[in-house]
Formats: structure tokens, C-alpha cells, sequence
């Protein structure tokens, strides 16, 4: 992987979920009661939903042709896992701030997460290229979904036809192409 000759869109995905993969391990919540006080990161609860967005957003920026920006289809994924990424953030901040009559203050950590699930939705928004467009994109994602778990005797069907189950009925196909061919 070479940094300098990423897409621009790549590199801000990358360093985006890099900043959100960080942000994770930081102090989302700290709880003052008595004097003491504790803190907890975001691996818990709705955290786990914006780690694993982070990572496929920081997967998807590395994997395939790095000089060229995102296809169609992995385009909406990382604009759907940005946004999920923000709207757990989001949810996760209203639940802190209703919590034990105000002893529950938010973390640094979730501002940075916030921020960087912001930043993967700018970075993948602002650097598309010129055809990408959420109706498209959706339309591709829907079509490779449908793709994948399409009737398996469908496909086929359309790429051959069926074997026979006496092999004496293959010999004799195996020569009759044979002859053909000579």
C-alpha cells in the first residue's frame, strides 16, 4: 500500500476510521458519585455496532484497486455504515445525558467517534466520483444482494445443461464431441 498514491477519497476514509478505531478504546462516559470517579470506553453496548463500522469503512478503503475511489456499491456500503456509525453515536449520547440524575458526563472519546463517523460520510460524500449518485449506488447494492442469494439451480440452469447420472450416457456425449471436433 502506498499512501501517496491512494484516492483521495480512500486516504480521508482511511484516516477517518483510523481516528474512529481510536476513538473506541477512549472515555465515552465518566461516572461521578461520592468523590469517585469511573470511566468506561466505547467497547460496550451500541459501541460495538460503531467499532465494527469503523472497520469495515477502514476494510473497505483498503481492499481493492487503492488508485481508483469506490465503486458504486461499496460507495453506499460506507455511506450506510458512516451514518449508522453517527446515529449510534448520537443515541448513545442521549442515553448518557438522561442517566443518574447527572452524576454520567460524556467522554472526549465519543466526540472523536462522532466526529469521525462525520468524517466518513464527508470524505465518501464530497470525494465520489462524478456518476456516483444514493440512487444508483442503492440500485447496485440491491442488485449484488440479489445476486448473491439468487436460486442456485437458476444459474445452472442458464450456464449448462445437466449432466447425465450413467456414465455411459457422458461416453457417449465425450465421443460424439470428439467426432465433432475432428
Amino acid at each position: 500500500m502506498n499512501f501517496n498514491l491512494m484516492s483521495k477519497q480512500r486516504k480521508f476514509l482511511l484516516i477517518s476510521s483510523a481516528v474512529g478505531f481510536v476513538s473506541m478504546f477512549l472515555p465515552w462516559v465518566s461516572i461521578s458519585m461520592f468523590g469517585y470517579t469511573q470511566s468506561a470506553n466505547g467497547m460496550h453496548k451500541e459501541g460495538i455496532v460503531v467499532f465494527l463500522c469503523f472497520v469495515a469503512t477502514g476494510v473497505i478503503a483498503y481492499i481493492d484497486d487503492q488508485k481508483k475511489n469506490l465503486d458504486k456499491t461499496m460507495w453506499t456500503v460506507t455511506l450506510l455504515a458512516g451514518a449508522i456509525a453517527l446515529l449510534f453515536t448520537l443515541w448513545y449520547y442521549s442515553q448518557i445525558s438522561n442517566q443518574l440524575l447527572g452524576a454520567a458526563f460524556v467522554g472526549f472519546g465519543l466526540y472523536i467517534a462522532a466526529i469521525a463517523a462525520i468524517g466518513i460520510l464527508v470524505s465518501a460524500y464530497l470525494f465520489r466520483s462524478p456518476s456516483d449518485n444514493l440512487k444508483d449506488g442503492f440500485d447496485s447494492l440491491s442488485n449484488n444482494i440479489k445476486s448473491k442469494f439468487a436460486n442456485p439451480e437458476d444459474l445452472n440452469a442458464s450456464h449448462s445443461a445437466p449432466k447425465s447420472e450413467h456414465p455411459e450416457d457422458n461416453k457417449s456425449e465425450r465421443e460424439n464431441t470428439n467426432s465433432a471436433a475432428g
